[in-house]
């Protein structure tokens, strides 16, 4: 049972420019707007929009990135957030001296968030998109032993030093008094070894979207494929390709949503059945496909299992190939590395994960257990217990 309620707070979400992480706090911050909190947000000029639709204000930063895909390298990707962070840190810390919030909603690689909540003695609370730190998350995602030696840490604790903020705050990242994660426990890679003292595993906290539009079968007789490699790996024309060939003359009605990079005509003559398009609005299509080919981001993945939809995981990096084996060991699709990808892989994969009973069993499971987590509700309370 929740406790009293708080009185009305400002919280601050601190964030990474990235549909995967802004995506699964938008509904938290409808909830904590719904009980009378007032939320900023800080948030590139690429977010403006979803951050106002959810009951935000936006307080901009501005965006560091040249535009290009992120790095296949996670060690790489850490190195650009720590640049994006301490690039952020003089609009944001002029804007919220000025405005200081009560609490801090943070991003698990929103290091400026972490930065100025330490150095104003303001709660924290970590927002983890992706697995909470366990025992050999380094290794497994970074491919080093351990912090020190990932790209970009050095830099990030000087940063720290500099503002007068002990750099083993950090480490709250890796093991926060508080977090949220939007997922299930039991998706949770060896979730007994996760140190956050007040976890709340609350599963995908799905808001409204309806800004991003809807979507209807064309053909109600037809199963429906959603094909998507998320926002951060759309440049791969051969994989679409492959997609098309592999399913243009399955009894389907397919989706392809590939991004700004790759133009339809790049695929070759599509049939009535194959639709292509840059974007998609995904919970929109999810709530009616059979399938769902992913690169397996933990957003995507926790969405498609929100509606009961069964994956085809073909992973881009080490944090995906993490989520795709958790998505074979769980039986809620199969894992088709990348480079096992044919025509005839993908297709066969389809076939069996739309009809497996053990995948029905276990996608079915697993829906049980995002909807028994919560959602943005649960998140809220521990904010509010943080409070």
């Amino acid at each position: 049972m929740p406790g009293p309620q708080p009185h009305p707070a400002h919280i601050a979400v601190f964030n990474v420019p990235m549909h995967g992480h802004v995506n699964p706090t938008l509904g938290v911050v409808e909830e904590l707007v719904r009980r009378g909190h007032r939320v900023t947000y800080a948030v590139t000029e690429e977010f403006v929009h979803q951050v106002k639709a959810a009951g935000a204000e936006p307080v901009l930063y501005p965006d560091a990135g040249d535009g290009s895909e992120a790095p296949e390298e996670m060690g790489e990707g850490f190195a650009r957030v720590v640049d994006t962070a301490l690039a952020s840190l003089p609009a944001l810390t002029r804007a919220f001296d000025r405005d200081r919030p009560d609490l801090v909603l943070c991003d698990v690689y929103a290091f400026a968030g972490l930065l100025l909540g330490a150095s104003r003695q303001t709660p924290v609370v970590v927002a983890s998109p992706t697995h909470l730190a366990y025992d050999g998350i380094v290794p497994e995602f970074f491919g080093v032993p351990g912090l020190p030696q990932i790209p970009g840490f050095g830099k990030l604790t000087a940063a720290f030093a500099e503002h007068g903020v002990d750099s083993a705050r950090i480490l709250e990242l890796v093991h926060p008094e508080h977090a949220v994660a939007f997922f299930p426990r039991a998706f949770q890679r060896r979730a007994d070894t996760v140190a956050a003292r007040d976890v709340a595993y609350v599963g995908p906290a799905l808001g409204d979207r309806s800004y991003q539009g809807s979507w209807q079968p064309p053909r109600p007789d037809l199963p429906v494929l959603l094909v998507s490699l998320g926002s951060q790996f759309t440049r791969r024309p051969d994989f679409y390709r492959s997609c098309v060939q592999a399913f243009a003359e399955l009894p389907w009605h397919v989706v392809m949503s590939v991004g700004h990079a790759v133009a339809p005509d790049e695929l070759g003559p599509l049939p009535d059945t194959v639709e292509v398009h840059p974007h998609v609005p995904q919970l929109a299509v999810l709530a009616h496909a059979d399938a769902f080919v992913t690169h397996a981001g933990m957003g995507g993945t926790m969405e498609a299992l929100h509606y009961g939809v069964p994956l085809v995981a073909v992973p881009q990096m080490a944090e995906q190939r993490v989520n795709a084996a958790r998505i074979e060991q769980l039986r809620l699709g199969v894992h088709l590395p990348r480079e096992t990808v044919t025509p005839e892989a993908l297709r066969e994969a389809v076939l069996r994960v739309s009809s497996d009973r053990d995948v029905r069993a276990g996608v079915a499971a697993m829906r049980r257990e995002i909807t028994d987590a919560g959602g943005a509700g649960a998140a809220a309370d521990l904010i509010e217990r943080a409070l």
